[in-house]
């Protein structure tokens, strides 16, 4: 009986020093930001921003079982869609520039777009 609750209490600290159950702002951190949170393009209401990248991740649907490095192709295909329609990221790294980190392997998008040049 000692043993399952000090596996049990193990485990539960674990989650917590892993993020796992993580309070922000008194909620639930959900994981990554909205589109609408990432994006921005001028006069652009977050719909039209939600709209937009919907619409890339259609063109380039991504699939977990994929090989690691089509699934980074497939991101990297998504940010440009968004950039090719006026949409940027709020922090002003653009796709082109964040392509030049991934270098071995080229990204297929990348290269293509003459990241590597």
């Amino acid at each position: 009986m000692n043993r399952k609750i000090v596996l049990l209490l193990c485990l539960s600290s674990l989650s917590v020093f892993s993020g796992c159950g993580v309070f922000k702002d008194g909620y639930v951190d959900h994981g990554p930001p909205s589109a609408s949170q990432w994006y921005q393009k001028p006069g652009a209401t977050p719909e039209e921003i939600s709209e937009a990248n919907d619409k890339c991740e259609k063109r380039y649907p991504d699939d977990i079982k994929l090989d690691p490095n089509v699934r980074q192709n497939i991101a990297f295909q998504t940010l440009f869609c968004m950039e090719d329609q006026g949409y940027l990221p709020k922090d002003g790294t653009r796709a082109i520039k964040s392509c030049k980190n991934f270098r071995n392997p080229k990204v297929p998008i990348c290269e293509a777009r003459g990241a590597y040049n």
